[in-house]
């Protein structure tokens, strides 16, 4: 599984192009990105799929865009699905920013597999930055959105935020073994055995 990162939008999210023999996959496209179009449109004889860690707009901004350059369908938690057309739970508002609302073709399970060409998915809900936030674990690589960063963890003071279910999602994810590789919504790359290690957000 080959993985590039992207930086888009103002809040520099981390978009991720993930390949591999049989599959493309774009994770959070937060903003526009003629990249990530190539990306699909050079992937168009592999299985596709535009997959959302939540519903925040700096990491859904680029999502319909993509989808009707494409065709690539769109996947979201289940908890999260509703904010993809609500100006108020996406942060869109709040920050000033124009985001059509738009709705999922796919609406994810708590520990489905998500088959995408070779690549699986274990999906893991993980709540506490929004209502419906998923990281995605295949083997030893992890997607954690806004839950996990580099010796820090996402915000809980958003709406649908929450500190008690934050530190439950953050058990969950501690409960996986040291050596996976963590790819966050921001911010370089870690494992979970350095944030057992070093992360002064987790007790």
């Amino acid at each position: 599984m080959k993985i590039e990162t992207l930086s888009v939008g103002a809040l520099g999210t981390n978009c991720y192009l993930v390949s591999s023999d049989n599959a493309a996959i774009v994770i959070d496209p937060g903003d526009i990105s003629y990249t990530a179009q190539k990306f699909l449109e050079e992937n168009c004889d592999k299985q596709r799929l535009i997959l959302l860690t939540h519903c925040h707009f700096d990491h859904i901004g680029g999502a319909l865009w993509l989808r009707e350059k494409t065709g690539v369908k769109i996947a979201i938690g289940e908890g999260d699905a509703y904010a993809l057309s609500s100006a108020a739970a996406n942060l869109s508002q709040n920050f000033g920013i124009e985001l059509k609302p738009f709705y999922a073709d796919t609406v994810l399970l708590d520990e489905e597999q998500l088959k995408i060409g070779d690549i699986t998915f274990t999906v893991l809900k993980t709540p506490g930055h929004t209502l419906g936030d998923c990281c995605y674990l295949c083997g030893d690589t992890l997607f954690s959105g806004d839950i996990l960063f580099f010796e820090s963890i996402g915000r809980t003071d958003f709406p649908n935020g929450s500190i008690s279910k934050m530190r439950e999602s953050l058990s969950r994810l501690l409960s996986l073994n040291d050596d996976i590789t963590v790819y966050p919504g921001h911010g370089p790359k870690t494992t979970i055995g350095h944030e057992r290690q070093n992360n002064p957000f987790i007790v």
